[in-house]
C-alpha cells in the first residue's frame, strides 16, 4: 500500500468555447503520463453530468463539456484541480501496475519496408535492430492521429530514426514504424511518413463500441518476433 501524491502544477485554461484544458509545464515523462492517467480517471469517477468527452494527451487533458449546463468553465476546472490534488493527498491505494499486452511482429522485410535503409543509416544490421526494438517494454503515451493509433515510448536511441521528410501515401494496417524516440502500430490503411519495421497480424481497433482500441494509455507493450509462416497462420484468437 501506498500513499498518493501529485507532484505536479496543473493549470487550466479555455480552449475555444466549448472545453477546457488542464496542462502541466513539466517535461514529459512516464510519471508524467502516470498523473495524467489518474486524473482522467478520477474525473471520469465523478460522472460528472456539464462533462461530455474526456481526452487526455502528453501533458494535457482536455474536457468537452455542454455549454448549456456549464456556467463558469475555469472555475469549475480550478475546483476540479483543488478536488484531484486533495484526493491525491489523502487517499491510499494500491500502486498500480500496469498490463503488459504483448504483440506479435513479422519483422520479414516484405513488411519491413524501410529495414534495410535503416540498417545502413545507423550502421546495424537487420537483425540488431530487431532485437532492439523488440526488447524493450513501452508505454502508450496517448492514441491520436486515427482511431486506435497508440504514440508508445521511449525508442533505445541506437534505433531512433526520424520520419520520411515524405509521407507514403498509403501505409498497411498493422504496419509497426518508428518516429524519433516513439513506435506505434498503424490499425487501419493510412498514409503514414514513420519508418516501417514489420507488421502486426493482431487487429489493432475495431468499430464495435465494446472494443474499439487495442490499447489505453498507460498500457505497457512488448514486441515479440514471429516468422512469416507464423503471420500468414495467425489466428486473432490465440490471444
Amino acid at each position: 500500500m501506498t500513499k498518493i501524491f501529485s507532484n505536479f502544477n496543473w493549470k487550466a485554461q479555455a480552449l475555444g468555447d466549448h472545453a477546457i484544458q488542464f496542462y502541466v509545464p513539466e517535461k514529459m515523462d512516464q510519471a508524467m503520463i502516470s498523473e495524467i492517467k489518474c486524473f482522467h480517471d478520477f474525473i471520469s469517477s465523478l460522472q460528472l453530468k456539464e462533462i461530455k468527452d474526456i481526452i487526455p494527451s502528453y501533458h494535457t487533458l482536455t474536457l468537452i463539456y455542454d455549454i448549456a449546463l456549464m456556467h463558469e468553465p475555469i472555475a469549475f476546472a480550478n475546483d476540479l484541480i483543488e478536488k484531484f490534488a486533495s484526493e491525491r493527498k489523502t487517499e491510499v491505494a494500491t500502486k498500480e501496475v500496469n498490463k503488459i499486452i504483448e504483440v506479435p511482429v513479422c519483422y520479414d522485410e516484405n513488411f519491413g519496408i524501410d529495414l534495410i535503409s535503416m540498417s545502413t543509416k545507423l550502421n546495424l544490421s537487420i537483425a540488431e535492430i530487431i532485437k532492439i526494438h523488440s526488447e524493450n517494454i513501452y508505454q502508450v503515451y496517448c492514441l491520436g492521429f486515427m482511431p486506435g493509433f497508440a504514440y508508445m515510448g521511449d525508442v533505445n536511441i541506437k534505433i531512433q530514426t526520424a520520419r520520411h521528410p515524405q509521407p507514403r501515401k498509403n501505409v498497411s494496417a498493422g504496419s509497426v514504424g518508428i518516429a524519433g524516440a516513439q513506435t506505434g502500430v498503424y490499425p487501419m490503411p493510412s498514409p503514414g511518413g514513420w519508418q516501417i519495421i514489420g507488421r502486426t497480424p493482431l487487429k489493432i481497433f475495431d468499430k464495435d463500441p465494446a472494443i474499439l482500441s487495442k490499447f489505453k494509455m498507460g498500457d505497457c507493450v512488448k514486441f515479440y518476433p514471429i516468422t512469416l509462416a507464423e503471420f500468414e497462420s495467425f489466428n486473432q484468437n490465440e490471444l
